[in-house]
């Protein structure tokens, strides 16, 4: 399937603080240069602005919470709460309409959860244990099977969905889905589609390797057939705090291998101007001869 978007930058709406409307932050992304944005975090939308950025003119791509709800809730295809299941399938579901009237390649969402979330903590959500052992499996198989809706869904706009790997600091052990390379390799043979794919976070995956102990290169040699973008940007390996990719960074270093080198990435690092933001992009082109 080809990507519209190989070899491009984007910037994610997360990466300034606050929250605004969409276009208001489009307007400053497009204002300063960036013309190719990620839809995300960080903003707001109703109906009338979702029309309105179908002909902005920019290249889009639309991640996870991105058009928000009306009602807010935590999007976790594998609750155990039917109705939370049943919201996030059809916040996917709209997500994925958008992501076919944009034009653009594919739609990114977050893996699941084995329990629904109960706070919001310093830089992750706050999760109650599973009940059992057992939960594990029970929340992987409700994510399989919303999850095997969503790729039919796609696949009849003509679109892909990635799933992004989740972040397990210390606090979340033993409570978030698919965070080895084992779980998505199991994943990807249930679900065997054109239309399913990896979104790589490096930040995600440098705490999650630092708390479970493996090795970020070698998880990427199994999953390197399957992923078909990057959220770049890094810590240090003990929380998701968001930090730019640095001169010497092991992200470059991946971003640089040739069969990963033509693959969309999305700046995801935060920054207290769009003027910080612009020259961190500019930079990231300079270093890896993008456009």
């Amino acid at each position: 399937m080809t990507d519209s978007n190989a070899h491009s930058i984007f910037a994610s709406t997360a990466c300034l603080p606050g929250v605004e409307a969409a276009t208001s932050r489009i307007y400053l992304y497009r204002g300063h240069g960036l013309n190719a944005i990620e839809l995300g975090a960080g903003v707001s939308a109703d109906k009338d602005s979702l029309s309105h950025i179908v002909v902005m003119g920019c290249r889009f791509l639309v991640h996870n919470y991105f058009p928000p709800p009306i009602n807010p809730f935590v999007l976790n295809l594998a609750s155990g709460d039917d109705g939370i299941r049943q919201r996030s399938l059809e916040l996917v579901f709209r997500a994925l309409t958008l992501t076919s009237q944009l034009g653009a390649s594919f739609y990114s969402v977050h893996a699941g959860f084995i329990t629904d979330p109960t706070s919001f903590g310093t830089t992750s959500f706050v999760f109650p244990m599973p009940a059992s052992p057992d939960e594990v499996q029970f929340a992987m198989d409700r994510f399989t099977a919303a999850l095997e809706i969503a790729v039919d869904h796609a696949q009849h706009l003509g679109v892909q969905i990635l799933v992004e790997n989740n972040v397990c600091s210390e606090e979340l052990r033993g409570k978030l889905l698919l965070q080895s390379a084992d779980e998505f390799l199991e994943l990807f043979r249930v679900l065997h589609s054109p239309h399913l794919g990896m979104l790589l976070d490096t930040g995600h995956l440098n705490v999650t390797a630092n708390t479970l102990g493996f090795d970020c290169m070698a998880f990427l040699g199994k999953v390197a057939p399957y992923v078909r973008a990057f959220h770049i940007h890094d810590n240090d390996g003990t929380a998701d705090t968001h930090e730019p990719v640095q001169p010497g960074g092991w992200a470059l270093d991946v971003l640089r291998q040739p069969e990963l080198a033509h693959l969309p990435i999305i700046v995801e690092a935060r920054f207290e101007t769009v003027t910080d933001l612009r020259r961190h992009v500019d930079w990231l082109k300079g270093k890896l001869g993008r456009e």
